[in-house]
């Protein structure tokens, strides 16, 4: 059985990061938006800001991927070499 001590693809963590964060704003979009529906329920300012890490994640997906093609464009380049 052999073992691959393989690195990941570049940006491959920053894609996983950002995928995370983008759900957390998710989930905390949607917890800020229950006074809406339940009237009686009073939410703390903080859940307003905090479901703003949506974008945070995004563009950190969008950096990810960005850093990914880069990568691979330079290493098709190297190979054509």
């Amino acid at each position: 059985m052999q073992v691959s001590t393989s690195r990941p693809p570049a940006g491959d963590r920053l894609l996983r990061a950002g995928a995370i964060v983008t759900v957390i704003g998710i989930i905390a979009t949607m917890v800020a938006m229950l006074p809406l529906v339940i009237p009686n329920l009073t939410l703390p300012p903080a859940m307003w800001f905090a479901s703003m890490i949506i974008g945070i994640g995004l563009a950190m997906v969008i950096a990810g991927f960005a850093v990914s093609a880069r990568a691979r464009g330079r290493s098709s380049r190297q190979s054509d070499n």
